[in-house]
């Protein structure tokens, strides 16, 4: 049974983990092979259900285009308009409805990033989408802590199971 759990803990634990996105080494990741990132919206890039896209987002977008890197947006989110709007705003690629941990929104963001999975980076805040997802496609998985104080109930039990992985 001990083994089971692990080889669970091992599929959902991510590559990396960074604080934010603003911490993490992309020189590195670059060194790495990694040239194209997909990125979660929600609690990653900005607050759950916040419309307005921070200066510092924007700068973000922005180095990270002027690096080289290759991005789009891949979101679980029900409001495709919203994830559009988001996109558009940024000028990046997006798709809501994504299902992840499915592979069905990994595979798409390949085939629209024109990469393969071993030169692609996932940033997400949530183990069991984001992080589980890329680990099943071979995607590098980095997780970065939530934005926003979880109040939905399925979510905080969620984040508990998060800290046990994490640990």
């Amino acid at each position: 049974m001990k083994e089971y759990w692990e080889k669970i803990k091992k599929l959902l634990r991510p590559n990396l983990v960074v604080s934010d996105i603003y911490n993490i080494d992309f020189a590195k990741l670059k060194n790495q092979g990694i040239r194209a990132l997909i990125l979660d919206i929600d609690d990653t890039l900005i607050p759950r259900g916040v419309n307005e896209i921070s200066p510092r987002v924007f700068e973000w977008v922005v180095e990270r285009k002027e690096e080289g890197f290759k991005l789009c947006l891949a979101s679980n989110s029900r409001h495709p308009m919203r994830v559009k709007y988001i996109g558009k705003t940024l000028e990046l690629p997006s798709m809501s409805l994504g299902f992840k941990p499915l592979p069905f929104a990994f595979l798409k963001s390949l085939k629209l990033l024109d990469a393969e999975a071993n030169e692609t980076a996932m940033i997400g805040d949530q183990l069991f989408m984001d992080i589980l997802g890329a680990n099943l496609v071979g995607i590098y998985s980095i997780f970065v802590k939530h934005l926003s104080k979880e109040t939905f109930f399925p979510r905080v039990l969620m984040r508990q199971v998060e800290g046990w992985v994490l640990d």
